[in-house]
């Protein structure tokens, strides 16, 4: 059979076959290079660069195939051969979890959102140890036949042991050598350096993954700068300064995919002749947190006397439950620790404070009480603790601690907040609820107010400033011995 090009069905083996190609496909349609940029809507300069045998975008090859008038194996044979030689492409992505359970619709919705044909970038923020680089890398693998050029993974180490997040400059230069740049060619400057990352994926269909992200300035510089590619960022924190991009906001596990990432993670044998309930209790008592699932399940497997209803009873006693969740270097406590760590001082202190609330939900005044403060110093510190995915609002104006983070919660104030400091937070909120209670008892019944008179009815003072923030409570004069 021939090869020869009108005949549709040579496959090259080189990008100097396709830059061939490309001209003898031009030749036959008598067209000049200047004639098929007009007709294809690129550029001269990037007809010169595709017939010399560099790589091409999906759109780009898609307005070449139109106005060059080719069939459709000939557009099959350009798709192919305007990709790079296999063992040119970075394949840096890490294998997905084997243990890897649910997560269906949002992968169906990271499915759903790709476009090689413009720039994705898709944020995945949550919790510590809910499961955003699972759920990542197993998105990346499901659409990385999408995009056939670079599959690159950093993880810029937001949260770690040592505090240090990657600086941009230094994670462009470990990708730029990735990309074949040699070392005396990358400039000094970040800037320069990411102006040269965009230039070397420019008309590429390129995959990022950027994992464990601190910040939106720490993200910026690695994103490319044309359409094709597609970039998966994880952070505990909502990356809300990121332009044009899709936001997921990742979850506890649903009691279905819960109980089944433990009987995975634990093997069926340790659990097929528990009661029935068992499970469903013990992954509850985690808080479905894909992490706490997996210890426990790995504190079973390593205690071969141990049962199920032996590690509820366990996980119980509420004051331990954040000990028994550790197994080897795995550790709740140590992730909300780097979480917690990565804090501002004053938001560390609303987070110990609001886990002394000794109720289900938190309200902005109730956390007013608690810090010594005013309102909008108590939403802003709220919403800083909601950012980072340490406090959560499961209806306008009430906030709640997953379980787990309360029970941390309540240990750093424990080690942190000196007593005198915790009772005098608890001093503000009780008057606080007095206060409310005697507001709302002489509203529904205003002729028994002479029943109630030992109990002020007068708003405690809002703390300000420096007495406010060392928790005193003499910044409740209001307040009456009832």
């Amino acid at each position: 059979m021939s090869d020869h090009p009108t005949n549709g069905t040579r496959s090259p083996d080189t990008r100097a076959d396709t830059g061939r190609l490309l001209r003898e496909w031009r030749e036959r349609a008598l067209l000049t290079q200047e004639q098929l940029a007009a007709r294809a809507g690129l550029s001269v300069r990037s007809i010169r660069r595709f017939e010399r045998g560099g790589s091409a975008q999906s759109t780009s090859i898609r307005l070449l195939a139109d106005a060059l008038g080719l069939s459709p194996e000939e557009r099959a044979a350009l798709v192919t051969a305007t990709r790079e030689p296999a063992q040119d492409r970075l394949r840096q992505l890490p294998g997905p979890s084997p243990l890897f359970t649910g997560r269906e619709a949002e992968l169906a919705d990271l499915d759903r959102i790709r476009d090689p044909d413009r720039l994705v970038i898709v944020t995945i923020a949550g919790m510590a140890g809910v499961g955003k680089t699972a759920l990542a890398v197993q998105a990346a693998h499901l659409v990385a036949p999408h995009y056939p050029d670079e599959h690159i993974y950093l993880d810029l180490r937001g949260y770690t042991q040592d505090g240090r997040p990657v600086e941009p400059g230094e994670a462009l230069e470990r990708v730029l050598l990735s990309l074949g740049v040699p070392a005396e060619q990358i400039p000094t400057d970040p800037e320069d350096r990411a102006g040269l990352y965009r230039s070397r994926l420019a008309d590429h269909r390129a995959l990022i993954l950027l994992d464990n992200a601190a910040s939106e300035e720490q993200v910026a510089p690695l994103l490319p700068g044309t359409p094709g590619c597609l970039v998966l960022v994880t952070s505990r924190r909502l990356l809300t300064g990121l332009d044009h991009s899709h936001a997921l906001s990742l979850d506890v596990l649903p009691l279905a995919d819960a109980v089944a990432l433990f009987r995975r993670a634990a093997g069926d044998h340790r659990v097929r002749d528990e009661a029935p309930g068992r499970p469903d209790e013990l992954v509850e008592l985690c808080g479905r947190l894909p992490l706490a699932v997996r210890v426990a399940a790995a504190r079973l497997r390593s205690r071969p006397s141990w049962t199920v209803t032996h590690l509820i009873q366990r996980l119980r006693v509420r004051r331990h439950v954040l000990a028994e969740l550790e197994a080897g270097e795995r550790s709740v406590t140590a992730a909300l620790d780097l979480s917690y760590q990565q804090l501002p001082a004053d938001q560390q202190r609303a987070y110990r404070l609001f886990g002394l609330h000794p109720g289900p939900d938190l309200t902005v005044s109730a956390a007013a009480a608690l810090l010594g403060t005013d309102r909008q110093k108590a939403e802003r510190l709220i919403d800083g603790l909601l950012d980072s995915h340490l406090l959560q609002e499961p209806a306008p104006g009430r906030h709640r601690f997953h379980d787990l983070v309360r029970s941390h919660s309540r240990a750093r104030a424990d080690l942190d907040e000196p007593e005198p400091a915790r009772r005098d937070a608890l001093t503000r909120l009780f008057a606080h609820y007095r206060h409310s209670a005697a507001v709302t008892m002489g509203t529904a019944y205003p002729y028994e107010g002479v029943r109630r008179s030992g109990v002020a009815r007068t708003q405690p003072q809002e703390h300000h400033g420096r007495r406010g923030q060392h928790g005193g409570n003499r910044g409740v004069p209001g307040r009456r011995a009832g």
